[in-house]
């Protein structure tokens, strides 16, 4: 029967629609054939947005922030890894007569020049002392006696003229129009140049020692990475079982746990590690001694310092993991994919393994990104105060304590340290918020 002879009823009626249960009766066989499998499939297909990985991916990229930090970390990486590979120069090798660098340098022609110039600006000053005996050889032959005031007057012009002739450096480059080019090279390097050896500069100059901070600065970020790595790592393992545990169980296996985190959360890292390093730095120098394997290999290199900070930070640094994943799995372990797996006879073991950690993925990879740059910084500033990495090896924060001696005179031995601790930092900090912004639906958009 036609729709338009049953017409519809008035909005809000209770009345049925008549035409639509009549038309029921114009249905054929071909309207209840079986669906196939592509027809049976097809809703259950995710589309391009279906995908949570591909949808964490999506938001990531668009924060133009993250995603700049992302590749200014690769190429951190890139830099400590492949950097020390390339340039010819140990972290810890002195090269004599290359001592206190600039990171630019002067063609062989140039420094000559200067070095021309410096030098008859000082024989052209007159020595106070020599003055004086000269003016009192000239006045011995006129037959004259000088003063005490005259002897002061002379020995205060020749100061003045020393002061006059004795010009900064860099004035006199400035007045013989000698440009600096980019890398640093000694004298032996730029004689070796000019007779066509090949010659690698120091790119960020020289220390006072000879040794070329460049190579200083690469090995420094590895150190520093590597630090923030195994900090995340023994956070990543520690603190999400440690939660994963404290929630999934409750109760006062659950209160006891979480006093044993508040204990932990009020002792001070600095005070662990000097301690850690105070009381085995002597078992550590003894074991080294007596055993041949790779820890015993490791520990003279890495130093009592920085094994005492790994110690404090499996000590120490996963109690704020654990108790985000704590109370993740409080609120995950109601839902009933977890009451039909503990129906079906799952252990405990296999229900936080295999449905409760994979659903906090978002949180700990989260987490463990932020816990790197802290990590990073709390080396960097034990290294600064002396009590990090141990000489030969070098850190990011030692290298900007050596150069506090020269701050004034090799300002560049401070700047380049600093500057790539702070873009590491900075980087860390930016992709953990561009991947808390992604993982969690809550943010989605």
């Amino acid at each position: 029967m036609a729709d338009h002879k049953h017409p519809r009823p008035p909005w809000g009626s209770l009345q049925l629609r008549a035409g639509d249960i009549l038309a029921w009766g114009e249905l054929t066989p071909e309207d209840f054939r079986p669906a196939g499998s592509p027809e049976a499939t097809a809703p259950l297909r995710p589309g391009p947005e279906g995908s949570y990985r591909r949808d964490a991916w999506r938001r990531f990229r668009g924060n133009r922030a993250a995603l700049g930090a992302l590749a200014v970390l690769l190429l951190l990486v890139l830099f400590a890894l492949a950097g020390p590979l390339v340039v010819p120069y140990g972290y810890a090798q002195f090269h004599a007569g290359a001592e206190n660098l600039p990171p630019y340098h002067y063609a062989l022609a140039d420094q000559e020049r200067l070095e021309a110039e410096l030098s008859r600006r000082a024989q052209a000053a007159p020595d106070p002392e020599e003055a004086v005996e000269r003016a009192l050889a000239e006045a011995q032959a006129r037959g004259e006696t000088l003063t005490a005031v005259d002897l002061a007057r002379i020995r205060a012009e020749a100061r003045a003229a020393q002061s006059q002739g004795a010009v900064s450096e860099a004035q006199v480059r400035r007045e013989l129009g000698i440009r600096p080019r980019l890398g640093g090279y000694s004298r032996e390097d730029l004689e070796r140049k000019a007779a066509g050896e090949a010659v690698f500069p120091h790119l960020f100059g020289t220390d006072r020692y000879g040794r070329d901070i460049l190579v200083r600065v690469m090995v420094g970020t590895r150190v520093s990475m590597l630090v923030g790595l195994s900090a995340a790592a023994l956070v990543l393992v520690i603190g999400a079982l440690y939660g994963a545990v404290s929630g999934y169980c409750g109760g006062r296996v659950d209160a006891v746990m979480q006093r044993i985190v508040e204990v932990i959360y009020s002792i001070p890292e600095v005070l662990v590690i000097l301690l850690l390093s105070t009381v085995l730095g002597d078992a550590l120098l003894a074991y080294a001694n007596t055993h041949t394997g790779l820890l015993a290999r490791a520990v003279p290199l890495l130093g009592k310092n920085l094994i005492s900070m790994f110690l404090s930070f499996g000590l120490l640094y996963w109690v704020t993991m654990s108790r985000i994943i704590r109370g993740q799995v409080l609120q995950l372990k109601g839902q009933e994919y977890v009451t039909a797996a503990r129906a079906l006879g799952a252990s405990g073991a296999r229900i936080i393994r295999r449905h409760l950690l994979p659903n906090c993925i978002g949180q700990i990879v989260v987490t463990t990104c932020l816990q790197i740059p802290s990590a990073i910084f709390l080396e960097s500033f034990l290294s600064f105060l002396g009590v990090g990495v141990t000489t030969p090896l070098t850190s990011l924060g030692s290298l900007a304590s050596e150069a506090l001696e020269g701050l004034w005179s090799y300002p560049y031995r401070l700047i380049f340290p600093a500057v790539i601790l702070s873009a590491m930092i900075l980087s860390f900090n930016l992709v953990g918020d561009g991947l808390r912004d992604a993982l969690d639906p809550r943010l989605k958009r």
